[in-house]
């Protein structure tokens, strides 16, 4: 209800599995920006009825309305917003973009993606334990508090890079006897040793998470052990076998294997850390790198049965043992990265 300056809104969650639908607005102050549907509570409406009529008439579509995931307040310039969030389920297959100029599924990995508006962005980090299935106090901590620092690496060690890391760990998670939260903090974690720079930064990692007191809230001196070893160990390089189950899922999730993204990671990893090397010089090293850590023999051992990276690894190696496709393949990214 809109009372001087104080608009009392509902949002629509809408859940499919590990996925949930957003919106992009079409007009207004914020045309462009990204929402989860919904709109104000008419007089004498409750917010659950409200919810439904809003969504029959943006989206042509019924939900069933569950629990109340979150009230969000914001300050919008002019008023005062209260968003109240509900965990939705669609009845039915189809949707309709009544309103709305543009929707996506997005599932945590991809969450990020988008631009939100301030106050749906809010929910975000309660998002992310729903969908992860986490505790949402430590999804708080890691969603705004550790992820975030992954935004001073280099291109190949980003925001994204942890929320896949984190993404494809769970996911291995399911076929093993492991808690949740330990491995959603260990893959969230485990790269954060790159801010003293690449050589140790696994090591640099263990220290970092052994001194994060915030995590004594969940985990006790063991897990906490546990979570730094497995940071310690992720490392394709590393002389040892990950030490636990943990640090074995972390290992094989940070190894996502998509043949052109390696290589293309490769090549901008080369160009940022030997910005003197001549194109032939990085060519070589690209080379020198795959074969080292991708090719028969090659140091990157694969630790997880359930995992897809087999056959991509396999695929990569098909592109790396021809040499031609391969350096066709260098000649464009590299040709793409150096006229950014």
């Amino acid at each position: 209800m809109d009372v001087l300056g104080k608009k009392e809104v509902v949002a629509a969650v809408i859940r499919r599995g590990d996925v949930v639908f957003a919106t992009q607005r079409g007009y207004g102050e914020f045309k462009d920006w990204w929402e989860f549907p919904g709109g104000k509570i008419e007089p004498g409406e409750s917010p659950e009825s409200a919810l439904r009529r809003e969504i029959r008439e943006e989206l042509s579509a019924d939900v069933n309305v569950g629990r109340l995931l979150r009230t969000v307040e914001w300050d919008y310039p002019g008023f005062h917003l209260t968003l109240h969030c509900f965990l939705c389920l669609l009845e039915g297959e189809s949707l309709h973009l009544n309103e709305h100029e543009s929707a996506r599924w997005l599932d945590y990995a991809s969450l990020h993606d988008v631009r939100w508006l301030p106050a749906d962005e809010g929910l975000l980090p309660l998002l992310s334990s729903v969908l992860l299935d986490v505790n949402p106090e430590l999804a708080g901590f890691i969603e705004t508090e550790v992820i975030p620092r992954y935004s001073a690496f280099d291109a190949a060690h980003r925001e994204d890079h942890a929320r896949a890391v984190v993404s494809r760990a769970l996911a291995l998670a399911v076929h093993y006897p492991v808690s949740r939260d330990l491995v959603y903090a260990a893959a969230a974690c485990h790269d954060l040793g790159l801010v003293a720079g690449r050589e140790i930064h696994n090591l640099e990692s263990g220290r970092i998470i052994r001194e994060m007191k915030e995590l004594e809230k969940w985990f006790d001196e063991s897990e906490i052990e546990e979570i730094a070893r497995a940071a310690e160990d992720h490392r394709a390089s590393s002389d040892h076998e990950p030490r636990s189950l943990c640090g074995r899922i972390v290992a094989e999730a940070d190894r996502l294997i998509i043949p052109l993204q390696i290589i293309r990671r490769t090549v901008q990893y080369g160009l940022s850390h030997y910005p003197e090397l001549s194109r032939e010089e990085h060519w070589r090293r690209t080379l020198e790198h795959l074969h080292e850590k991708y090719y028969y023999g090659g140091y990157l051992k694969l630790w997880i049965p359930e995992s897809p990276n087999a056959e991509a690894l396999e695929e990569l190696r098909s592109i790396i043992s021809d040499e031609v496709t391969l350096r066709s393949l260098f000649e464009s990214i590299f040709q793409e990265e150096t006229n950014r």
